[in-house]
């Protein structure tokens, strides 16, 4: 059996049910003729403009520059990829100010590691036999809203706060970093937007319906049911299972 007959992939993305359009946005792609999978995940940030805008921007542009301009270095053509990705949504000629959050990882199907990056508070996990990591750290900080320069307050007397991203798609200090990591036969590889992960242990919960059902889409069926009415958020998860 061939080794691109052994792989899986598969990816979900819903809008929150109170808004009325997805921040969020995927793009997964197999590209056989160079025997690579390419997976895209990009948060929009709400109280940017556009969100919408800014994720399905930043993923379409990846894809784009990625297919067109071949490099012998696939570091480099990841790099170039993103920068072209974060250029499209910095200088976008219809809405100023849109930010996303992103994460990428590029597979040369068969081999046993992989490229990715993050930028922003979405997330890539990296599931074996033995254990469950988050290979990414989150670049958010935790800050306290202020009203007439004071800290607000609920009614219960407790500080109100709000996540920020510290790094993002079309902020004009942008960073950009390519790694590279080990996977292995029977693992998995998660992306997910923070919508999705905010959910405790939902993440192990992909892990055991993916290890009882035959195929990806029929598990993440499963969790979705399971949890559809705890999402507080756009939310989006894309599975690489080999």
């Amino acid at each position: 059996m061939r080794e691109a007959d052994c792989f899986e992939i598969f990816g979900i993305t819903e809008k929150h049910q109170e808004k009325k359009r997805n921040g969020d946005h995927i793009l997964y792609q197999v590209i056989e003729a160079e025997n690579l999978v390419v997976a895209l995940l990009a948060d929009g940030v709400s109280n940017s403009p556009c969100d919408y805008l800014s994720s399905r921007t930043a993923c379409e542009k990846f894809m784009e520059e990625f297919l067109a301009v071949s490099m012998p270095d696939l570091e480099t053509r990841i790099f170039h990829a993103m920068q072209e990705a974060h250029y499209a949504v910095l200088n976008h000629e219809e809405h100023h100010g849109m930010l996303c959050a992103f994460s990428a990882v590029v597979w040369r199907i068969g081999e046993d590691s992989f490229h990715f990056l993050n930028i922003g508070d979405t997330r890539i996990d990296h599931i074996s036999r033995e254990n469950q990591e988050q290979i990414t750290e989150d670049e958010a900080d935790t800050v306290f809203l202020r009203r007439e320069g004071r800290i607000a307050f609920d009614s219960l007397g407790q500080p109100l706060t709000r996540r920020v991203i510290t790094n993002a798609v079309g902020s004009i200090n942008c960073r950009i970093a390519v790694q590279k990591r080990s996977w292995h036969k029977g693992e998995l590889l998660i992306l997910a937007s923070d919508g999705f992960y905010n959910i405790y242990d939902i993440i192990d919960e992909v892990r055991v319906k993916v290890s009882q059902n035959k195929t990806l889409p029929t598990a993440l069926a499963k969790v979705w049911a399971n949890n559809m009415d705890g999402f507080e958020d756009d939310n989006s998860i894309i599975v690489l299972r080999w």
